[in-house]
């Protein structure tokens, strides 16, 4: 299981004013744009809902084996240091004193530091190295590397089933835009440049569980897709591009097909797809041509990390670890 969200008793709070100024327009439809509260403000009590009314969940034991969630790992970008979300579940069992998020020296292996935050789950790295988002339930957190909370960003919805998560979390190549994928069917784009917050666009991306998400190293294009489950009841989850300047849907790519588990881009401006049914690792090239890349033997919930070169790694649900040299 991921690590569960810390109990925070709170009360009604005031949104941020002003938090908007020089933000980004608002172009979701009928969603809601979102708030960022600053350190001093508490979370209103609704957004720590989870699980929508009249939906029954079936519990979950801890797991004694279970150390760390397996969504919250994220190097920093100069690859100095590893944070990693620590799950509940050892806490829970009195086999742990306590739990959060744990930043590793990768060069000696050193714990650096344990940070208790106010969340936990999906972790990404500003491109400087300073700060986390971290994003769980229905909100994210924004934090530098000393535990200090710096904005809360709330806005994502309860779905209509299931519950409530951030899919997936990363920053824009310069640092001034988060784009967070949810359960409720939604991506967000928040305005997070220097020490402003804004709310920036909610993309309308349909009533799939968006999972990946992926700038191009420009920063012009956001790559969206991935699904929660894999079932002859899912809808369509064709690959979608979407200008993250204007909020606006440039084009829907019919190809690669099957369910988008996993996307990246290269440092070339390449897009890394991989897929399920059929199982596929496809490369789209800036051009619009396509290269066929080799596969694990499972591909379900696959990790795929792009190097700065040309080099691929791909870990399946089979444990197997696949490294692949485009050129």
């Amino acid at each position: 299981t991921g690590g569960a969200a810390l109990a925070i008793g709170v009360a009604a709070a005031l949104m941020l004013t002003g938090c908007t100024e020089g933000g980004l327009p608002f172009l979701g439809g009928s969603r809601a744009p979102g708030s960022c509260l600053d350190a001093s403000q508490e979370l209103p009590e609704e957004v720590l809902d989870t699980v929508p009314e009249g939906v029954v969940l079936s519990p979950v034991s801890p797991d004694p084996d279970t150390w760390f969630s397996s969504s919250g790992f994220a190097l920093s970008p100069d690859g100095s240091m590893l944070a990693a979300c620590e799950a509940s579940d050892r806490f829970l069992l009195e086999l742990a004193d306590s739990f959060g998020i744990v930043l590793w020296d990768t060069a000696s292996g050193e714990v650096i530091r344990r940070i208790t935050p106010a969340t936990m789950g999906v972790i990404a790295w500003h491109p400087d190295g300073t700060r986390l988002a971290m994003g769980e339930g229905r909100h994210i957190a924004i934090i530098d590397l000393e535990g200090n909370l710096e904005w809360n960003l709330i806005g994502h919805e309860l779905p209509e089933s299931g519950t409530a998560s951030i899919r997936d979390l990363t920053y824009s190549p310069d640092g001034s835009q988060l784009a967070s994928s949810s359960s409720d069917g939604t991506v967000r784009l928040w305005d997070v440049e220097g020490d402003s917050c804004g709310e920036g666009h909610v993309l309308e991306t349909g009533p799939r569980s968006n999972a990946a998400l992926s700038y191009s190293p420009d920063g012009t294009t956001l790559a969206v897709g991935g699904t929660a489950s894999s079932s002859v009841s899912d809808p369509e989850n064709p690959l979608e591009l979407w200008d993250p300047a204007t909020g606006e849907r440039r084009s829907v790519l019919e190809d690669p097909a099957g369910i988008v588990w996993g996307l990246e881009h290269g440092a070339d401006g390449s897009l890394l797809v991989v897929t399920d049914e059929p199982a596929a690792l496809t490369v789209i090239e800036p051009d619009g041509t396509t290269q066929a890349g080799p596969v694990t033997g499972t591909i379900w919930f696959p990790s795929l990390a792009v190097g700065t070169g040309r080099r691929i790694a791909l870990l399946g649900g089979d444990d197997e670890l696949l490294i692949w040299d485009r050129g």
